[in-house]
């Protein structure tokens, strides 16, 4: 057993630091859709700041294609409790499949919620928030697959994303309209320095909705670290990212401390920052997680402003 070491503490506190200090080009990202795209899709990469780009299991279909190889097979559902009026369901799977580790996944995010009647399109993540007048709704299809090439792992995934709205302001103004874009990812993930690192460049393609208008997706860069190690009675997780768009970078980084005490059952703590994408959102999460044999049940909160927040839980079955 390898006892850890204070490298990989530091990597965590420069990018929580950058996640609270960065200067930015914009003091909120810039505005983007679908909605889905810029939403967590389970309890622990909220939990985590959302820095998952060299995480593993399912949901990291959604952050980096190429790091589904380290996933463990298994079937995901996540739920969440954005909103007094919006909720999110999130499944997936992941499948390995032959000759140079080929590894197989899909993902489905889908998104309710009913935003004030006055915002504009493209929406805000915080307005899952709100309990207005307008209807509307989020879905995200993923598919991957990713293969192992010299010690590289390299993936790719294609996504279809759409918003449906009843009412909106702004650009889009026609009732209703269906803002719908047809996306890939790219990315690559190699063990180095004891972790993984990765990158992966998001969200390729453009935004269009029915009617012609177009909008801009969020494309972003997303490069980052991780690694586990143990310290005594405990296992430590600790994750690192960047991400890049068009004048806007957004630092984060997750701990997550995990006890056993008998093979098979575990608890972990899990604690994350990042560079809030709004005004109304803070830069910290939190969450929790229990293990029993084959089922992972995982719960985390993001915090808003006002003392408002998300909360969701995840459900995994191996």
């Amino acid at each position: 057993m390898r006892m850890f070491r204070p490298g990989p503490f530091l990597a965590v506190v420069v990018a929580v630091t950058l996640a609270l200090g960065a200067s930015p080009a914009f003091a909120q990202a810039p505005a983007s859709g679908p909605l889905v795209l810029r939403l967590p899709p389970s309890a622990r990469t909220a939990a985590l700041g959302g820095a998952w780009v060299a995480g593993r299991d399912i949901d990291v279909l959604f952050y980096n294609p190429a790091q589904i190889v380290n996933a463990r097979p298994g079937f995901d559902l996540s739920i969440t409790q954005e909103g007094p009026a919006s909720h999110m369901g999130s499944i997936g799977s992941v499948y390995a499949a032959g000759k140079w580790s080929l590894t197989l996944a899909w993902g489905v995010q889908y998104v309710t919620f009913r935003a004030d009647g006055g915002a504009t399109y493209p929406y805000p993540p915080d307005v899952v928030l709100a309990d207005g007048s307008a209807n509307a709704s989020s879905v995200l299809i993923t598919v991957g697959g990713a293969i192992v090439y010299k010690g590289f792992r390299i993936g790719a995934a294609g996504k279809y994303a759409a918003d449906s709205l009843t009412a909106v302001a702004g650009p889009l103004s026609a009732t209703p309209v269906n803002p719908h874009a047809v996306l890939a990812d790219l990315g690559v993930g190699r063990n180095l320095f004891g972790g993984v690192a990765a990158l992966s460049v998001q969200n390729l393609g453009g935004g269009s909705t029915d009617d012609g208008a177009s909008f801009p997706v969020p494309k972003q860069l997303l490069a980052g670290w991780s690694t586990t190690r143990s310290a005594g009675p405990l296992d430590l997780g600790v994750y690192t990212q960047i991400g890049v768009r068009d004048g806007w970078t957004a630092p984060a980084g997750g701990l997550e401390v995990g006890y056993s005490w008998i093979e098979g059952y575990n608890v972990a703590l899990r604690v994350g920052a990042r560079r809030p994408e709004t005004d109304a959102q803070t830069p910290f999460a939190f969450g929790a997680a229990f293990t029993m044999d084959r089922l992972t049940v995982e719960y985390g909160v993001q915090l808003f402003d006002g003392g408002r927040a998300a909360n969701g839980v995840t459900v995994r079955w191996r």
